[in-house]
């Protein structure tokens, strides 16, 4: 399955986001093959475990979006593509809600 992201509500339910394709989701995901081993220009995305969970910290969302930018233009079109932008949005989603937080999910 790979790794995954949600964004959950304060009670821990995820939570439906606007797909920037059209309609909405509640899971990315197909963002696996792009996620670095270890870069320093991207510690966040670097540090996930993919047979792990994390929750991303407030305070870091912003920081993670521009990470998900850089790796944005290493997608090919595709699933690739669609799942960082999907996961573009779940980022976007939780910039703009106090009560709302991101999670990835490993196999």
């Amino acid at each position: 399955m790979g790794m995954t992201s949600e964004v959950r509500d304060a009670d821990g339910r995820a939570v439906s986001v606007v797909d920037p394709n059209g309609g909405t989701f509640t899971a990315a995901g197909d963002f696996d093959r792009l996620l670095p081993a270890d870069d320093p220009r991207l510690p966040l995305l670097s540090a996930l475990d993919p047979f792990g969970e994390w929750s991303v910290p407030f305070d870091r969302l912003r920081d993670l979006a521009t990470e998900v930018a850089v790796v944005a233009g290493l997608a090919k079109e595709g699933p690739e593509s669609r799942g960082l932008a999907r996961l573009a949005a779940q980022i976007g989603a939780c910039l703009g809600a106090v009560d709302l937080g991101l999670t990835f999910f490993g196999d």
